[in-house]
């Protein structure tokens, strides 16, 4: 059975995930919506028309990193670019958040639920590079179910090639957080890690993966050069890193920012 079948019917086996037929999209909030959603590198983003698993639109890095053009394509195309041996845990994932969406959340709150994992994807020049997932459901059904998923997928292999193949799940408008949740283990699956970070911590290693010094963050962030440096040598202490590089990766891998 192909690949994207298999996924196909682990959606359709949750009645109501999908909704039963397409609806226009309403306007959106791009900037509100872009500000819950962090790219440390080159990114593409589309619209997935849920009812159908049509792409509904993409942006133009689409198909200058991926080399295809998935507007009006099945979700098939992007599916058939993900490493084979990636796709075990993807679905692992899907059925993961599926089940999540379906059963734990209420329908006002599907929309609230970032939802991040990292994939190795087959590029323009035919190499796999490690991306980044992040999904979000932009548009539902007053009971829940799907409409319009927007996903956002960021190549990261510049800063780290491996995949720790962790599913985070993280809260918005002050829903929970779900975060490194160990979705091979099955005995661990049900199992989730805080964010160890004070919300200055998490703003200091967004503006470093940016490439700010510490004088450039501290005039954005109004406090002294001294304190910025503390807040990642705190950083780098919680997370047993050695330098940026390995703090930033731990942050990526369990979808912390």
């Amino acid at each position: 059975m192909k690949n994207s079948t298999l996924l196909t019917n682990l959606f359709n086996s949750y009645g109501h995930y999908l909704a039963p037929r397409s609806a226009g999209i309403k306007k959106l909030d791009f900037d509100k919506i872009l500000a819950t959603v962090f790219s440390p590198g080159p990114f593409y983003h589309y619209i997935l028309d849920s009812p159908t698993l049509t792409f509904e639109s993409a942006s133009e890095s689409t198909k200058q990193m991926m080399g295809i053009c998935i507007v009006d394509q099945p979700l098939e195309v992007l599916i058939n670019l993900i490493h084979p041996d990636d796709f075990g845990y993807m679905l692992k994932c899907e059925e993961y958040v599926a089940n999540f969406l379906t059963t734990q959340v209420t329908p006002d709150k599907v929309t609230h639920y970032k939802i991040s994992y990292c994939l190795r994807e087959k590029v323009k020049d035919g190499s796999y590079r490690l991306f980044m997932m992040q999904n979000l459901a932009v548009q539902t059904t007053d009971t829940g179910s799907l409409l319009k998923v927007l996903g956002i997928h960021t190549d990261i292999s510049h800063i780290t090639n491996t995949n720790n193949y962790k599913l985070s799940l993280t809260g918005l408008n002050g829903e929970p957080s779900y975060l490194g949740i160990d979705i091979m283990n099955e005995a661990n699956v049900s199992e989730f890690n805080s964010n160890p970070f004070t919300k200055r911590e998490i703003e200091v290693i967004k503006l470093l993966t940016q490439g700010y010094t510490a004088k450039e963050m501290s005039d954005m962030l109004n406090i002294s050069k001294e304190t910025i440096i503390s807040h990642k040598k705190n950083a780098m202490s919680k997370s047993s890193s050695k330098n940026s590089n390995q703090l930033i990766a731990y942050c990526i891998s369990r979808g912390l920012i």
